[in-house]
């Protein structure tokens, strides 16, 4: 498989990174899906470099997009259910 360069304009790196750092998991996420939309071919793997997140994560990011966001509760970072397990029960 031959290696794909994404061109992009100069200075656009530092600005993701430092933008995702100021966002939750799941805006975070969602910036990145479309990031990798807007950039096409070679999208996912450009973004999943400059940002350090997870190519399935970015998937994710795109598909809830493509849902028009329907399975992303507002008010919330995480689906109902999502994230580890508390420790002890609550009584």
């Amino acid at each position: 498989m031959a290696a794909v360069e994404v061109v992009v304009a100069e200075g656009v790196e530092g600005h993701v990174k430092l933008l995702c750092e100021h966002l939750d998991e799941k805006h975070r996420r969602l910036v990145a899906g479309l990031l990798s939309e807007v950039v096409g071919y070679g999208g996912t793997k450009w973004v999943a470099t400059v940002t350090g997140l997870d190519p399935k994560t970015i998937r994710q990011g795109r598909l809830d997009l493509q849902q028009g966001l329907a399975d992303c509760p507002r008010g919330r970072v995480r689906r109902v259910g999502g994230g580890r397990r508390p420790l002890k029960k609550a009584i």
